[in-house]
């Protein structure tokens, strides 16, 4: 098993791209990926989700709260996408 979680962290991205997509898949892929996240000890990730009407931002932001291993969530810095990123601290 150890192999496989080695083979798995090497083939993990830490951006999480979730434009476009709708509500329920975009929470299914984030509950994933956040899980995928702390199964692989990463440290931060970014997860993508645009500005739009503030739909995505809200909802993803909403089950991170839950989250228990979730230390602190942002917005990401401006210059690097600001509000249409959220950064999560694990």
């Amino acid at each position: 098993t150890r192999e496989t979680i080695d083979q798995h962290k090497q083939q993990f991205h830490q951006d999480l791209d979730l434009r476009g997509m709708r509500g329920d898949a975009a929470l299914n892929a984030v509950q994933h990926f956040i899980d995928d996240a702390i199964l692989l000890g990463m440290p931060r990730v970014r997860i993508l989700h645009g500005k739009g009407n503030g739909i995505l931002r809200t909802l993803i932001r909403q089950y991170l709260a839950t989250v228990p291993n979730v230390e602190h969530y942002a917005d990401e810095q401006v210059q690097f996408g600001g509000a249409g990123i959220t950064v999560v601290d694990l």
